[in-house]
């Protein structure tokens, strides 16, 4: 998966006219809720982007756009919630984790967590309104999203409670689709402020060592991006048969994006008898500020 994610950064980068590297700093929220374990933390992550917010093919009104986030966050303790069930009960439980909780004790145990991840979104556009001071364009987006969280150190209390693994990864697969509208404007001379909003469907699978396989989920998509790009150098060389027109550019900005999945029933659980079934409810967003550097070809 690592050389299929190298060889599309590649390829994007090296068709694209212009490109645009970020770096930034900020938030990986994770919430997921079995019928056993319930956690809800935030992640301090650093992000690594390449992007191009929009770019029109030659003098056309069709335009493209990209962003690909690398994200990797430092091993931190977090609390994780997991319910015991009365000694009295005998008979596998079915259900909610909110249902879990009402009916057993629930008991915070200490975990150790860190997310890796890749974000990718892309598409093309149309711009409905497009001057030399900004433009306006709708499209269409798709991409992939592939974050991993990894669980490990639970505490002894857990352990005991059910046949639990010294580590654990929650793996998600996931793709996208939905419609994108882009805007920017020149508010001075060489200086732009920019943004894109997306909203769509997504699907894919999920894994983890404590499910006995894979299950496939549904749910939705948004992702916002606004920022202010500063063009401190630019030229014009006609060469003839071909004009250039490169520009230096920096740039300053804010990312969200929230992935929401579905409640979805998973038959059967490695690790207790009593958790051999119920709901999995997962969804997890990154917020960040960044800083950019670009250069149009």
């Amino acid at each position: 998966m690592t050389r299929k994610i190298v060889l599309s950064l590649v390829l994007m980068t090296s068709l694209s006219q212009a490109m645009e590297f970020r770096i930034s700093s900020g938030t990986f929220n994770w919430e997921m809720g079995m019928p056993f374990m319930k956690a809800d933390f935030d992640l301090d992550s650093n992000i690594y982007s390449i992007s191009e917010q929009h770019n029109n093919f030659g003098d056309s009104r069709i335009y493209y756009f990209y962003n690909a986030d690398i994200y990797q966050s430092d091993t931190m303790d977090k609390m994780t919630t997991f319910v015991t069930r009365p000694l009295t009960q005998r008979v596998p439980f079915f259900g909610s984790f909110n249902d879990a909780v009402e009916k057993y004790t629930s008991i915070p145990v200490p975990a150790d967590y860190k997310i890796r991840g890749f974000d990718l979104n892309l598409g093309i556009g149309y711009d409905l309104f497009h001057d030399a001071k900004g433009v306006i364009g709708v499209g269409v987006n798709t991409g992939l999203s592939l974050p991993v969280m990894k669980m490990t150190n639970m505490q002894k209390s857990a352990k005991l409670t059910y046949n639990l693994l010294d580590k654990t990864d929650t793996t998600i697969k996931t793709w996208k689709l939905g419609p994108v509208i882009h805007a920017n404007y020149e508010i001075a001379p060489k200086f732009m402020v920019y943004g894109s909003f997306s909203a769509g469907i997504q699907t894919g699978t999920i894994e983890n060592d404590w499910v006995k396989s894979s299950f496939d989920v549904d749910g939705s998509y948004t992702t916002l991006d606004l920022g202010g790009r500063y063009t401190p150098w630019s030229s014009t060389k006609d060469l003839g048969w071909i004009r250039l027109d490169p520009k230096l550019f920096f740039t300053v900005g804010y990312s969200y994006k929230k992935w929401d999945m579905d409640e979805a029933k998973v038959n059967t659980f490695n690790i207790a008898e009593f958790s051999s079934g119920g709901i999995v409810k997962t969804s997890f967003d990154t917020s960040y500020f960044y800083l950019g550097v670009g250069y149009d070809f």
